[in-house]
Order: structure tokens, then sequence, then C-alpha cells
């Protein structure tokens, strides 16, 4: 009788378990297809930041030019006896 009842009850049990596997399936599919979109908006949004910089940044050769004076004072002084500074 045991052995039975197992055999009537194994076709549902491996039907159940197929669709908890198709629902699993379904789950981890949508969640991939999500992080894939955030991965593609964080991309975009990164290459659109770079290519914003140019725009938003003095270039090295503008900068150099207006605080030329500044340059010159820094790297070019002197210190007499006493620490202070001498140009």
């Amino acid at each position: 009788m045991g052995y039975q009842d197992l055999g009537e009850h194994t076709g549902t049990l491996v039907s159940l378990v197929g669709l908890f596997a198709g629902v699993s399936a379904f789950l981890l599919w949508r969640l991939l297809t999500r992080m894939e979109k955030k991965l593609d908006e964080l991309h975009r949004l990164c290459c659109d930041c770079r290519q914003e910089l140019g725009e938003r940044f003095i270039g090295r050769f503008e900068h150099e030019i207006e605080h030329q004076d500044l340059w010159q004072a820094v790297n070019h002084h002197a210190h007499d006896v006493r620490g202070r500074v001498v140009r």
C-alpha cells in the first residue's frame, strides 16, 4: 500500500518541482535583465560625465598662462637666513 501511494504522488511532486524550477528561472532572468539595464545606465552616465569634463574644466595650457606668475613665485624663489621667502 505504501509504495502504491508514493507512486501516485510522484507525478505531482515532479510537476511541482518543475513549476518551482520554471518560476525560479523566470525570476533569475528578470533579476539579470534589470541588473543589465542598471549597468547600461551607469555606463552611459559615466561616459557622459567623461565627455563633459573637457567643457567643465579649464585646460592645462590655459591654466599655466593665467597663473604663470604664481608658478614662477612657487617654483623659483629663495629663502633668506631667517627663512623668509625672497624672490
